[in-house]
């Protein structure tokens, strides 16, 4: 693993608690992405390190940014993790934020090398965030899953614990290894509506960001993300409303978040085909294709009717 130190780059941390988002396959409507960036911005992070080079990613799925002005060559940005270090008021420990894509090549290695890198680190506990798409809708509270490294610990997190058995990314084999190289690691996964993935889905972040305040014991400033997130429910509303079929659709999951005594059970707490479900017998409509009609409506491209 390459790591490049920043000038003070190798801190003297306090005990730090690292908290870990990947790009892509992981992080459903950028909600584990957005919420390290909301942390990042409202702690003054400063960056302390960055993983790179050429043994990690994959060039033709993470292309390097280029950047001109006016026809000449400025600079070009290539694949990273970065490593970021910031005190939040009132917090005994020190935190650690690390972004980035997630590694394309050399698995193994690349999680073999993260955990010495959290022993460099000196860091007491990881959180790795995630999120996935689910057949949940956007007016009900987000259904957060997770695992732990202790059924104690798992008791504790007042989400529901996960049953979740099929393909995995890099977060959760991070999760396994530090684990057993005896890291106290949890994950935290968000649902997000899959007919609304689009990012950003400022719910989403605002759930994540929340569960992050109480059960890590950090303040976090969130007025404006609440905000957001009730505009971005407005507009979500406002945009069903013009559609029948997506508002019967809706309602029937409404319907069953509300029927249910588990809302939680059955739900992947990982991206499995692209979405997860859970389990029941939904309403004979293709939500799939109400899903790619409703993005169409919020972009504003949607055909309008010929006028005769």
């Amino acid at each position: 693993m390459t790591v490049e130190w920043s000038p003070d780059g190798q801190l003297d941390l306090e005990s730090p608690v690292m908290i870990v988002a990947f790009e892509g396959w992981n992080d459903a409507a950028d909600v584990a992405t957005g919420t390290i960036e909301h942390l990042a911005l409202n702690w003054e992070a400063r960056q302390i390190a960055e993983i790179g080079g050429d043994e990690f990613f994959d060039y033709l799925d993470q292309r390097p940014v280029v950047t001109h002005a006016g026809g000449v060559s400025r600079s070009i940005e290539w694949p990273r993790i970065v490593v970021s270090a910031c005190s939040p008021d009132g917090v005994a420990n020190d935190v650690l934020l690390v972004r980035g894509p997630e590694p394309a090549l050399k698995w193994r290695r690349f999680a073999s090398e993260f955990v010495d890198l959290v022993d460099t680190l000196g860091v007491s506990q990881v959180v790795l965030l995630g999120a996935y798409l689910a057949d949940v809708p956007h007016t009900r509270p987000v259904p957060l899953t997770g695992a732990a490294f202790s059924r104690q610990r798992m008791a504790t997190m007042g989400i529901e614990p996960s049953d979740y058995e099929g393909p995995t990314g890099m977060t959760g084999v991070l999760q396994q290894l530090l684990t057993e190289a005896g890291v106290p690691t949890l994950s935290l996964w968000a649902g997000v509506p899959h007919y609304v993935a689009s990012p950003p889905n400022p719910r989403g972040t605002e759930a994540v960001l929340s569960w992050l305040a109480d059960n890590l014991g950090m303040a976090v400033a969130m007025d404006a993300l609440h905000v957001q997130a009730r505009t971005w429910v407005d507009k979500v509303n406002a945009a069903a409303g013009e559609d029948e079929d997506l508002r019967d659709y809706i309602r029937s999951l409404e319907d069953r978040v509300d029927e249910s005594t588990g809302i939680h059970h059955g739900v992947d707490p990982e991206p499995d085909r692209g979405r997860a479900s859970t389990g029941e017998a939904m309403p004979l409509v293709d939500g799939d294709a109400i899903a790619a009609e409703f993005e169409r409506f919020l972009r504003g491209d949607r055909d309008e009717p010929d006028d005769d």
